[in-house]
């Protein structure tokens, strides 16, 4: 009975964490319409992409300024009823680009998203930061998501 209580408590404070970060993305961050992308590419969901500000390092020089910033996607079926459900992504940064692939799944979205590691503020501000670029592939429905995360070698 204790350990099904604790795992309860953890996940409601679980919960709690994503409705903060997710209330912040909304009330400070941008939305970045990701269906707008790639217009070749058919899309049968709704996809949109929410940031919020980061500010837990502190890569500004005697100023106040957001380093990267954490990502949320929304995903939507676009039925008369349609489902929805909305991802924290693992990646930190900053975004960059998007391109959808062509995807064969129904009601899937298949994506790779381009982001900095620090933001172009925080690069300017900051000339000793050693931003990465990376490429964050994501297969995504209602049900579930996928997130693939590898380095960009600059050339």
């Amino acid at each position: 009975m204790k350990l099904l209580l604790l795992f309860f408590t953890i996940v409601v404070s679980g919960c709690v964490s994503l409705n903060n970060d997710l209330q912040n993305a909304i009330a400070f961050g941008d939305i970045h319409e990701l269906n707008s992308y790639s217009p070749n590419i058919d899309k049968s969901l709704l996809v949109r992409l929410y940031s919020s500000p980061e500010f837990k390092e502190n890569c500004f020089i005697e100023t106040h300024g957001v380093c990267k910033y954490n990502y949320f996607l929304s995903v939507s079926t676009f039925d008369e009823h349609p489902e929805t459900n909305i991802y924290r992504l693992k990646t930190e940064g900053e975004f960059v680009s998007v391109n959808w692939k062509k995807s064969e799944d129904i009601d899937t979205a298949e994506l790779d998203l381009v982001l900095n590691q620090y933001s172009t503020m925080a690069i300017k501000n900051n000339t000793s930061l050693n931003n990465q670029k990376q490429r964050v592939r994501l297969k995504a429905n209602v049900f579930e998501i996928f997130e693939s995360i590898e380095l960009i070698e600059d050339k």
